[in-house]
């Protein structure tokens, strides 16, 4: 298996686990990073054992975010992309376990995941404005999640909010005790993982389309043609 140096790959399976690993910076988020979440993510995602991925951070944060010492202009756009894009479409549920500081960047992630599960010492926001980007990966999903004025709200005032806050609005699905955060998240995996595996990756496709800018018919024969697929992979 080969060796990263800024994340953690862990097989326990039949749940994945991958962690940001740069603690003395809040693990903030590089071009390494990303390239090697992209890598580890590919490889869990070819890894039949591998039922569920669980997303998370370690030290004091999942992440603050965009690396500044890395400027964005280093930052190769394809390289970027590719990596958000993996995550929202992984075929294996993925699970955020946030905690600490989950700003910016960190934000996207988090938000490109199936489901979040937060520490009750979680701060959320998102920073892009202030300092002249655009969190773009946030636009695809955080309307259908809050609502597009809350979304608005957040992404115009840079506004950070609590992990209860979060909840309230549906952001994440629950908060717990920080030291309950990765058992709760392992526990909700394993719940996912006990289930037909062609099950869930179809009813996740399905998910997608509903999300996707599509008429109702249209969206309603392709989740159709996923409920075939499905079926057939029995």
């Amino acid at each position: 298996m080969k060796a990263y140096r800024t994340i953690l790959y862990e097989k326990q399976a039949p749940v994945g686990i991958l962690t940001m690993n740069r603690p003395e910076k809040l693990n903030a988020m590089n071009l390494e990073m990303k390239n090697e979440l992209y890598e580890a993510l590919s490889q869990m995602e070819a890894d039949d054992e591998i039922r569920v991925v669980i997303l998370t951070g370690a030290g004091r944060a999942f992440s603050s975010g965009h690396d500044n010492d890395d400027p964005l202009e280093n930052m190769e756009e394809f390289t970027s992309l590719k990596q958000e894009e993996l995550l929202f479409t992984l075929d294996k549920p993925t699970i955020a376990a946030i905690h600490g500081y989950t700003l910016g960047d960190a934000m996207q992630q988090a938000l490109l995941c199936d489901m979040i599960i937060a520490s009750e010492n979680a701060v959320l926001g998102f920073i892009g404005p202030k300092v002249g980007a655009l969190c773009y990966g946030a636009f695809t999903v955080l309307p259908a999640i809050v609502g597009r004025h809350i979304a608005n709200e957040l992404l115009f005032t840079c506004d950070q909010i609590s992990a209860q806050e979060a909840y309230r609005i549906g952001m994440v699905n629950k908060v717990v005790p920080h030291e309950q955060l990765m058992p709760a998240a392992r526990e909700t995996a394993l719940k996912i993982a006990q289930w037909p595996a062609a099950s869930i990756k179809y009813s996740k496709r399905a998910m997608r389309i509903g999300l996707a800018n599509k008429t109702h018919r249209e969206a309603l024969k392709e989740g159709w043609a996923a409920i075939m697929a499905a079926m057939a992979a029995k």
